[in-house]
This record gives C-alpha cells, structure tokens and sequence, in this order.
C-alpha cells in the first residue's frame, strides 16, 4: 500500500510539473500575443496620425510658400482624405507584418527603424496608387513625400510607449537577467538581450556550466559555477535566466531549468549553436508543444501566391502556346509518325514520382539504346546528357533549340506535378545515385526553368548544378521566382537550349 501510494505520489507530482510547465508556456505566449496586439493597435493609430500631422504640415507650408507644382489645392478636401484613412489603418500593419515588425520578441531599435523606413516606401508607393485611382487631380503630392516622413516617426513613437506600459504593467522594466555560459556565444546573448527593444535588463553577470571546458571570455564576469544557481535565484532577485549553450546538452540543463521553475522564474535556451544546421521551432500540434526543425521555412502565404501565378501563367501559356502545340504535334506525326508525346517518370516533390509530358524529340525506342551510347556521355554526375545525340531526330532537334519540347509541361504545371519556377525533375534512377546533401533539391517542386536553365545549362558541371538548385530553395522568394522567369525568356529566345 505505501508503494502504492508513492507511485501515486510521484505521479501526482509529476502531472502537477506538467501542468505547471503548460500554465507557464501559455503564460508567456498569452502575454506576448497580447503585446503584439497592442503594437498592431499602435499602429493603426499612429498611421492616422501620421496622416493628419502630414497634412497640416503641408497646409502651414502652403501658407507660407508658394509651391503650385506640389500643392494642386491648398485646401485639404475632407472627402479626398477620408477615402485614403479608411485603407491606411489596414494596410499599414499589414506591411509593417510582411517586414516581420511584429514576429521577433528580441527586435532592436536598429531593426525597427530599417523596417519603418522600408514599410515607409511601401506606404508611399500605396498611397500613390490610391491617389491616382481616386483624386488623381486634385490629391497633393507633397502629401505622400511627408506620410513617408511622418508615418516611421509616429510609429516608432507609440510602439516605444506600447513597450515601455507594457513592461511596466509586467513588472519588467528593470528586470535582473542571470546568463548560464563564459564563452564568446554568452558574450553576444548579453548582446542581444541588452538592445532588445523590449526593456534593457541588468545583466547580474554569468555562471560557468559544466560543459564548458575552455576560458572564459574577457569582458565576462563569471559569479561562480552552476552549484551558485539555486543561490543567485533565492537571494539576488532574478528575474530571467538565460542558457548560452547547444541543444546537445538539453539533458544537463533540465534539472537546471527544473530550478528555475521550481521558483517561477522564467528560462530561454539559446538554440544556434545546436549541431543540425536547421533551426528548431516550437510548433503547436493540437495542443500538443512539438519540436519542429527545417532546413528552410518558406512562408506558407508565399507558397500559396506562388501556386495560385502557377496556375494562372500555366493557363495563359496554355491559350497562348495552344496554336504552337498543334503545329509541333502536327510536325512530329508527319516526319516521325507516332507517338507525339514523349511520357517519362520524373522525381517530384520530396521525391513523389509523376509522369512528365514532352514532345518526342527522339527516335522510337531512345531509351533501350542508351547503354550503346554511354561511353559519349558528357556530365560528370548521375545524369545522362550528351550535346549531339545520335537518337535526335532533324525535329527534334529544332524543337530542343528553342525549347519548344518543353510546352507539354504546362500541363505538369496546371496539375501541380511542377512550378514555373524550381529545380529541374530528375529521373527516379538518377536520384537513386545522388549524395545524401544532393536530395534536398527534391523539398521543392520542380519546375520548367530554373537556375541551372540561365546560367549555362550544361556547360555547368554536375555538383555547381545541385548547390545552385539549393541556393534557389535556402534562398527562394516570389521576386526571385520573377527574376528567373524574365531571364528565361531572353534565353528560350536566343536558341541557347540542347
């Protein structure tokens, strides 16, 4: 019975960590979701003000200058300006979100003013679009020049308020911050937690962890080893501790942070140096907090916008290219006969096979002859590519030239085998041979051009090929998508394919 009872004991105890932990998680989420409405709210209010501030500027100058050219009407039209208010307080926040001014809990001032300034020029370019639809004759340009000005100072202004209620109504505004680590990654913690733009905390100094084993760094000041924890958190008004240490070591550091909880003091665990090179998030699945790591995270917004330009350029091409596709369909079935298309399994996304479309631009049966050919091929890697293969038929060869064999692909596109824009589908065989580094080309869809397609195509060796594939998907953004496919063009034009 006793053994009964510690087992209920201990597992008592144990729900009762749990939820303490989950109360404290929700806490702290809870109270920076409501900050982070609260600078939105700020926002909002302060491009109105912005605008209004704008305006009488430009009134008093009008009244002391003379500037026709930039002031059609000296006048602020109460109607004109009422019709540009009702977008500004939804558009402002919403640029200032795409530019991530509300996603980092740890954002500088420095951060701040670099993002206002750019949402500043994206206000301009709205506003200016605005105008032209609405009043086009009678909106004042100087208006827009002096929102630009106005609008990152007000913000800057309110959301330094916002911050300043926020922590005082938290108790927060000097809070006392204790760094686990000596080394030069704690240096550069201190760093950060000492411009945050949410409050500048007093850094009591640092204690040595036990997986340390080189010297500590110049500027830091050391209080002891990790036996003084319990004692820095009793007696010396903690108010956060900070972990400058990998990942790896998380089963050292939990019987510490168990302390810190143990006295409702709040821990952060500094992930960088962890070993993966992808960084970890924590992912709410159902309720359930998950770990989640990616080599890249790509916005799923911009995904869905990239999906919806897929659909909508593979309809156009379709329409356009339609005529096209009839003629070279029309010319393969008289000078080669059947079949005019050319079906081949490809590697897709994560490495889903599909069935790729091409017209034929070679002889029945090209595939058994391969092997009485491999000794012409010319890549360097898993890829089977030779410039003048003697399997291309007279028409083929002008339809490679000009890339006009590739316009069954939209079709790829409209089905959501392929993207305009991704690395090329390689063939299932092919990706049987690849190194373990070379297969995350596959986490992205394929697509009809890419990288490799405007950089030289297979005058590029194999290995330059595959870092240019994931330098497209570390770096992947719709204004590189657009890049891409406006240098294709000038490249399908001048004949340059194989």
């Amino acid at each position: 019975m006793d053994n009964d009872d510690q087992e209920t004991g201990r597992l008592a105890q144990a729900t009762g960590s749990c939820a303490k932990n989950a109360a404290l998680a929700t806490l702290q989420t809870r109270s920076w979701r409501q900050f982070r409405a609260g600078l939105i709210a700020a926002d909002a209010a302060a491009i109105v003000i912005a605008y209004v501030l704008a305006d009488a500027i430009r009134c008093w100058g009008y009244l002391r200058v003379d500037w026709p050219e930039l002031l059609p009407n000296g006048d602020s039209s109460v109607r004109m300006h009422m019709k540009v208010l009702v977008f500004l307080p939804f558009v402002w926040p919403l640029i200032l979100h795409r530019l991530d001014w509300y996603g980092r809990r740890w954002q500088t001032w420095a951060d701040s003013i670099r993002s206002a300034a750019v949402g500043a020029v994206m206000l301009s370019l709205f506003v200016s679009a605005v105008a032209l639809l609405l009043e086009r004759d009678r909106f004042p340009r100087m208006q827009i020049g002096l929102l630009a000005i106005t609008a990152p100072a007000t913000s800057l202004a309110l959301r330094g308020i916002t911050a300043i209620v926020a922590l005082r109504a938290g108790g927060r505004r000097h809070r006392r911050v204790l760094i686990v680590g000596t080394g030069r990654e704690s240096v550069r913690l201190r760093r950060l937690a000492s411009t945050s733009l949410i409050g500048r905390p007093h850094i009591l100094g640092h204690l040595r962890a036990p997986w340390e084993s080189g010297e500590a760094a110049p500027s830091v000041v050391v209080l002891g080893g990790m036996e003084r924890l319990a004692t820095a958190l009793d007696e010396d008004f903690v108010d956060e501790v900070l972990f400058s240490a990998p990942l790896e070591q998380l089963a050292e550091i939990l019987p510490y942070v168990r302390q810190c909880e143990e006295v409702g003091v709040p821990v952060g665990i500094q992930a960088e140096s962890i070993a993966c090179h992808s960084m970890p998030e924590i992912v709410d699945m159902h309720g359930l907090p998950m770990l989640a790591y990616a080599p890249v995270r790509h916005q799923p917004e911009a995904l869905g916008v990239k999906r919806a330009l897929d659909i909508a350029v593979a309809i156009v091409g379709i329409v356009l290219t339609g005529p096209i596709m009839l003629i070279c369909a029309g010319v393969i079935r008289l000078t080669t006969g059947s079949p005019v298309l050319f079906h081949q399994l490809r590697s897709g996304l994560n490495g889903r096979t599909f069935v790729m479309y091409k017209f034929r631009t070679m002889e029945e049966g090209a595939e058994r002859k391969q092997a009485e050919i491999a000794h012409l091929n010319e890549s360097d890697g898993p890829v089977f590519k030779v410039a003048n293969d003697p399997r291309v038929t007279r028409i083929g060869r002008f339809l490679r030239r000009w890339s006009l064999d590739e316009l069954p692909q939209l079709f790829n596109v409209l089905k959501g085998d392929m993207a305009v824009v991704g690395p090329r589908p390689p063939i299932p065989a092919e990706v049987a041979k690849y190194d373990r580094w070379q297969r995350r080309r596959l986490s992205m869809r394929p697509g009809l051009t890419c990288l490799w397609q405007i950089k030289g195509r297979h005058r590029i060796g194999f290995e330059e090929w595959m870092r240019l594939d994931l330098y497209y998907i570390d770096h992947w953004s719709l204004r590189l998508d657009f890049l891409i496919f406006c240098r294709t063009i000038p490249t399908v034009l001048g004949g340059t394919g194989a």
